[in-house]
């Protein structure tokens, strides 16, 4: 994938360095079913005001009345179809995320599940989006065992030695990164936490009586290089500890890398693995995670089993660990997450002990990338291209014709999408579907040629830039601006064909690019605006692996993007030039396919549906007719019906609030690939803007 015949080196000097720190920024906190909740992260207690990109925290959850899970995502972000946190009604189940934060600052929490649940939030460190010449680099380890289990009597203590085992060195070490295990013979909690130091709030591990609980931990080395292990239970408890990297200060330390983190993605949905069997994932090229220079990823795994087993991820191609990651009890659904690092292929292996297969849920979320990073010098634009998407995600099953280089089709319970890829770049791409069919012509010349992976390239109207485009296996696509020199535009027209009744927009909310459509059902002229189409918010990046701005701008039914590549200043206050080629990248996705599809109500439909309200009741009845009945998408009306059921007060308390300030109701759905009713319900989200947003039409 990579040419051997010129290497370019550069320093990450890009931040992700790791600073500890102590917050507690939930206490106890409930979050109705369906509901989101906002966390203040900037600024909180010690915390710094601006600059957090990520960070490290502890979620706490328990229900009320049933299982369920949590989501935690950057404010002002769509939610991701992911779990972040399950959680059940016995204790207060806890899972350890490397996360991403909003630009605002803040965090959502949204509870997935049908009780109210009550959450804890304690943050355990954090990185700068820019260097400040301070804070600690990680270096991920094969997950190694340094304690094997061990008995902790009742209230009692001991001190682990991490330094010099599994992998640590003996000096230099400021954090270490554990997976730990208890089980206890009654109920009680597990801390982990710098040796002389006091007793901290949060608890790494609450677990019941008799049942295996697993959680990472990143504890501060305290006293001689230790750390506490203390047991608060009126019973006795065993506890396994695993090393799966550490935090060092030292700057020229073998494979140093800085935690970076996406928005959390759905990159592999319901692997069944059998049996003591395995499956592999690559994460790379997939939400932003490098191909290249990648050394740990950070996973969100979910596991659902007919029986009882753990899950245990580590590199491809090494040995198990003795670890877990989770334990799965049947039919429950357990998540848990772990900073695993990468096999030699870039790879991690998915291990299944149970003597039954389960099904397994992978969700990105972090990363760690090395502070001395290595370009090699691409030999063509789809080289350069796959340097940076991967070729994990492209779509394996494609034919052609002699119109067509490429040709893809995806059925599922969302419907049927057909993709054609044209072997001249006037004709571009075609996607038909249940909404209608969309087409995007490419601003290139020529004919098409294909590389072996699937990537697809057009040669530019000039020599100084290419075009390309990679059919995705959930049945979108990605198109690229490949700028070869400093003489390429940096503004690229697609102009489209859209669907009748469908028109472009741009979404406020993270710069992405929407096609939506307006429905008319009798009582209002416009009632429901629906997006039916998202072209996810664009990226570039250049030769060194520098990120520069981007964004869209509409012309009438074309598509711009634009490139900003003005010389900016860099880490030590010096002017940074793009290194060329830099690659730009729209990404469509298939209709209502795998991302959350919105219905806008228009302001007078939401005073029409609060009206019906007041006269025939505020009942779950009222609310799956007038409100879910006029969702125009199969598999999303059927969803909202059923959510409405669970989720009631947020459809009351939203339409409510949509009419008090004169605003829309909206209702939003991850209608994914295979979606179902059954399957989609749990990520039915109901929501109010005002009557400024774009999309509020007042008719």
């Amino acid at each position: 994938m990579t040419s051997t015949t010129s290497v370019q080196s550069t320093s990450a000097a890009t931040g992700g360095r790791y600073f500890p720190a102590r917050v507690r920024l939930l206490t106890n906190q409930a979050v109705e079913p369906g509901a989101t909740l906002t966390v203040p992260v900037a600024g909180v207690s010690s915390l710094p005001v601006s600059g957090i990109e990520s960070v490290a925290i502890n979620v706490t959850a328990k229900g009320n009345g049933d299982s369920g899970s949590v989501v935690v995502y950057p404010s002002g972000e769509a939610e991701p179809n992911s779990a972040s946190a399950g959680y059940d009604r016995v204790h207060y189940a806890a899972t350890m995320l490397v996360t991403k934060i909003g630009a605002d600052g803040q965090i959502n929490i949204a509870n997935q599940g049908t009780t109210n649940v009550n959450v804890f939030f304690d943050l355990l460190g954090y990185t700068l989006k820019e260097p400040n010449g301070q804070g600690l680099a990680y270096v991920g380890l094969n997950q190694q065992r340094i304690l094997s289990p061990t008995g902790i009597g009742a209230a009692g203590n001991m001190e682990l030695q991490p330094m010099g085992k599994g992998g640590v060195p003996s000096s230099g070490v400021k954090a270490v990164a554990l997976m730990v295990t208890a089980k206890g013979s009654s109920t009680g909690t597990v801390r982990v936490y710098p040796a002389g130091a006091g007793w901290p709030l949060e608890a790494s591990i609450d677990y019941p009586q008799n049942v295996p609980q697993h959680n990472l931990v990143i504890a501060e080395l305290g006293t001689d290089g230790k750390v506490n292990v203390h047991n608060l239970s009126w019973g006795s408890a065993e506890v396994a500890v695993d090393v799966v990297g550490y935090f060092t200060a030292t700057a020229d330390a073998p494979r140093s890398a800085v935690l970076r983190s996406v928005s959390p993605l759905r990159i592999a949905e319901k692997l069944v693995i059998p049996a003591g069997g395995d499956k592999v994932v690559d994460p790379r090229g997939i939400n932003g995670v490098p191909v290249l220079n990648t050394t740990s990823v950070g996973l969100g795994v979910t596991a659902l089993g007919v029986g009882s087993g753990t899950v245990q991820v580590h590199p491809a191609g090494t040995t198990t660990p003795a670890g877990q990651t989770l334990s799965y009890a049947p039919d429950t659904e357990v998540t848990g997450f772990t900073l695993t690092q990468l096999g030699s292929d870039g790879k991690v292996n998915l291990h299944n002990t149970g003597s039954s297969p389960v099904t397994v849920w992978v969700d990105a979320l972090s990363y760690a990338e090395l502070v001395n990073r290595v370009f090699p010098t691409p030999a063509s634009p789809g080289e350069a291209i796959e340097n940076i998407t991967g070729v994990a995600d492209l779509n394996t099953g494609v034919t052609s014709d002699s119109d067509n280089i490429a040709i893809t089709s995806k059925t599922d319970d969302s419907g049927t999408t057909t993709l054609k890829v044209s072997r001249n770049p006037q004709q571009g791409v075609t996607v038909t579907g249940d909404a209608g069919t969309t087409n995007l012509k490419l601003p290139a010349s020529g004919t098409a040629s294909r590389t072996a992976a699937g990537t697809i390239i057009y040669r530019g109207t000039t020599d100084n830039y290419s075009i390309g485009v990679q059919p995705t296996a959930d049945g979108g696509f990605r198109t690229f601006a490949h700028l070869n020199n400093a003489s390429a535009p940096t503004g690229y027209s697609f102009p489209m064909s859209l669907p009748s009744g469908a028109r472009l927009a741009i979404d406020d909310l993270d710069g992405s690019a929407l096609i939506v459509k307006e429905h008319e059902t009798g009582v209002e002229e416009v009632e429901l605006l629906e997006e039916v189409t998202r072209i996810e918010k664009p990226w570039a990046k250049d030769a060194s692996g520098r990120s520069w701005p981007t964004s869209y701008s509409i012309e009438g039914n074309t598509l711009k993007l634009n490139i900003d590549l003005t010389p900016a200043a860099g880490a030590s206050g010096s002017t940074v030039s793009p290194a060329f080629p830099v690659v730009a990248d729209p990404s469509v996705k298939r209709n209502c396919g795998i991302i959350t599809c919105s219905w806008y109500f228009s302001k007078a439909t939401t005073r029409s549906i609060k009206s019906k309200f007041d006269t025939r009741g505020w009942t779950v009845g009222t609310a799956s007719g007038i409100i879910c009945g006029l969702i125009p998408h199969a598999v999303a009306k059927g969803a909202c019906a059923i959510a409405v059921a669970y989720y009631y007060n947020s459809a009351f308390n939203n339409t409510r609030a949509a009419y008090d300030r004169g605003g829309c109701l909206v209702v939003r759905v991850n209608v994914f690939n295979g979606a179902t009713p059954y399957t989609a319900w749990r990520t039915v989200r109901f929501a109010n803007v005002g009557i400024t947003n774009k999309y509020c039409y007042s008719k």
